[in-house]
C-alpha cells in the first residue's frame, strides 16, 4: 500500500478494492447503501490474497447509516494502548544528561465516512502481545513491541506501516538512569506525513529518579524540515501536554505476555 491510501476514497457499487500494509490484508466495498469491510493477518490467511476477492475463510462486516455514503476516509492512528518499547542495546544516562532517541511503532488503520467522520473500524497493520507494565496495584495494560529505541534513524529502511516518534530523555536526578525498555504513551501525540514517511512530534521524558514518576510532556515539537501542515492525523486524546507516570521501572522484568 502506498501513502496515497491516505485521504478520502470513493468506494464503487459492488466493486472491491484491495489494501495491503504491514501484515494486514483489507477488501472495501459499497453494496445495498453499505460499507463492506473484509481483512486478514498474512499469518491466518490461508492462501495467497488475491486483489479480486479475499479468501473464502475471511468474513465480510458491513455498516449502515442514515446518511449513507460510498465516500470514506481511511487514515493512520497510533495503538489504543501504551507501548513497552526496548532499547536498541541497554542505556545509561548520567544525571543532568539529555538524549535523544527514535522508535518506530507500527500504526493502526482508521476506516471512517467521510461526509461526517463515522468511525467504522480500526485495525493493527501488525498482531502485538499484550504484558503489563507496573505492579499489580499501581501498573497498566500495554503492548509489547517489537521495535527498538535508536539514537539515529538514517541507516533503517523506511516502512509504510510504521511511524517515526522522536523521543527527548532528560535525567534532572542525582542517580544514573540504566533502561533497557520504557513504556510509550502515544495517546496524546499527532501523526504527520514527511517525505512518504510518517512521522510523530516530539515526546520529552524527565526523569526524577527511580522512586518518583517520570514528567512526560508532548512538546509539539516536529523534527527539522517539518511542518503542521503535514498533520495526518489529531491525538486519541485531546488532554494535557504533560503527566506524572511511572516510565522507566518495570517491577515485574520477566512478567509474561498476556493473551491477544
Amino acid at each position: 500500500m502506498e501513502h496515497e491510501i491516505w485521504g478520502n476514497r470513493s468506494l464503487a457499487e459492488n466493486k472491491v478494492e484491495y489494501f495491503t500494509i504491514g501484515d494486514l490484508h483489507l477488501w472495501m466495498k459499497y453494496r445495498n447503501e453499505e460499507v463492506w469491510i473484509a481483512h486478514g493477518y498474512k499469518d491466518e490467511l490461508k492462501r495467497k490474497a488475491m486483489s479480486d476477492q479475499p479468501p473464502k475463510n475471511v468474513e465480510w462486516s458491513r455498516w449502515a447509516h442514515k446518511n449513507s455514503s460510498p465516500e470514506v476516509n481511511v487514515s493512520p492512528v497510533y495503538p489504543d494502548l501504551p507501548l513497552v518499547v526496548q532499547s536498541e542495546y541497554s542505556l545509561k544516562v548520567s544525571s543532568e544528561t539529555r538524549i535523544q532517541i527514535f522508535t518506530r511503532i507500527p500504526i493502526w488503520v482508521r476506516i471512517s465516512l467521510a461526509n461526517n467522520n463515522y468511525q467504522l473500524i480500526e485495525l493493527p497493520t501488525a498482531k502485538l502481545s499484550r504484558t503489563w507494565f507496573g505492579t499489580f496495584t499501581e501498573g497498566e495494560l500495554c503492548y509489547h513491541a517489537m521495535t527498538k529505541a535508536r539514537r539515529d534513524l538514517s541507516q533503517v529502511d523506511k516502512k509504510p506501516y510504521l511511524v517515526s516518534c522522536p523521543i527527548k530523555i532528560v535525567n534532572k536526578s542525582d542517580e544514573e538512569l540504566t533502561f533497557s525498555n520504557f513504556c510509550f504513551r502515544v495517546e496524546r501525540l499527532s501523526m504527520y506525513l514527511h517525505d512518504n514517511e510518517l512521522w510523530a512530534d516530539e515526546t520529552q521524558i524527565i526523569f526524577q529518579g527511580e522512586d518518583l514518576h517520570s514528567e512526560v510532556i508532548m512538546t509539539g515539537k516536529l523534527p527539522d524540515g517539518m511542518t503542521k501542515k503535514q498533520l495526518l492525523t489529531k491525538p486519541r486524546k485531546q488532554v494535557q501536554k504533560s503527566l506524572a507516570t511511572r516510565t522507566f521501572k518495570r517491577f515485574f522484568k520477566d512478567s509474561p505476555l498476556i493473551d491477544r
